[in-house]
């Protein structure tokens, strides 16, 4: 298994969760990308980017764990996200990010009225809405007027890396050109220092084992999903769908994933699906 992480270790670029995190812990890059996503707010300032961060929003509730945390000096909360994978889930993982992120602010003692501003920012590597456009910048508004947007200080933006379009300022088009892996203008100081920082990262000894015993973690769980779903189908449909569901969960693996794996390995419909996940 660690023959087959080390090659994936060196070909890990941006779009790799591991590689994006410990490059965006680096102050000046997080402040900078932060600056050519949202170049309105004028950020000044942000606290050390915390990568894989947690918080718990009830006792029995799953945690959330950011990929890249951070607050400006006005108090706005930053989540900044690389999702590599299509997991169909993409507007209910956002409002999970968004509620984790409003709890953190109440909890520091503040009003309704004085919350502090959540910004959820995704890089994809697919169409997130599939509707076929560079970026998709989300907020609440009135069905009734649906130009009337509802101003509760949550904003999602999310970034197609894949998108061919150039919709964006100039200094965000070359961020996602990097991330892409396309031409950039390697003059452009964002692109040295992010160069500079995934050499650094890749040179690092302590983080590319912990990259080895992460790969080879996944592997294990890859192999193990494989499994179950053997085992699933070869036990017949009820039994084997009830089984497989068990297995996956005691995986941890996500409620959304196991509701694909479902339709795509008994035939089932959305609701066929979730009728299976919700029985006792």
């Amino acid at each position: 298994m660690t023959y087959h992480a080390r090659p994936k270790w060196e070909n890990a670029d941006l779009t790799d969760d591991y590689i994006f995190n410990r490059v965006m812990t680096d102050p000046d890059i997080c402040l900078e990308v932060l600056r050519r996503i949202l170049p309105h707010l004028h950020i000044k300032e942000i606290e050390f980017p915390n990568a894989q961060q947690e918080i718990t929003i009830a006792p029995d509730a799953h945690a959330v764990r950011f990929d890249i945390y951070t607050t400006d000096e006005n108090g706005n909360h930053y989540d900044v996200e690389m999702q590599v994978v299509d997991e169909h889930n993409i507007a209910k993982r956002i409002r999970y990010y968004q509620t984790a992120s409003t709890i953190e602010s109440y909890e520091k003692g503040n009003t309704y009225n004085h919350v502090d501003d959540s910004y959820v920012i995704f890089f994809c590597n697919f169409d997130p809405f599939g509707l076929g456009l560079q970026y998709y910048t989300l907020h609440k508004h009135i069905d009734n007027v649906p130009e009337e947007i509802v101003d509760d200080g949550q904003t999602d933006i999310l970034f197609n890396i894949t998108s061919p379009k150039h919709n964006v300022n100039p200094k965000m088009q070359t961020l996602l050109d990097v991330i892409a892996k396309r031409k950039v203008d390697e003059h452009d100081e964002l692109v040295v220092k992010l160069k500079k920082r995934i050499a650094y990262v890749k040179h690092n000894r302590k983080w590319r084992a912990e990259y080895m015993r992460l790969s080879i973690y996944e592997m294990d769980q890859q192999r193990r999903l494989e499994e179950a779903i053997k085992e699933g189908r070869e036990e017949g449909r009820e039994k084997g769908i009830r089984r497989l569901i068990s297995s996956l969960r005691d995986l941890d693996i996500e409620q959304g994933i196991i509701k694909q794996e479902l339709k795509k390995q008994y035939d089932l419909t959305d609701k066929q699906a979730t009728e299976y996940l919700e029985r006792k």
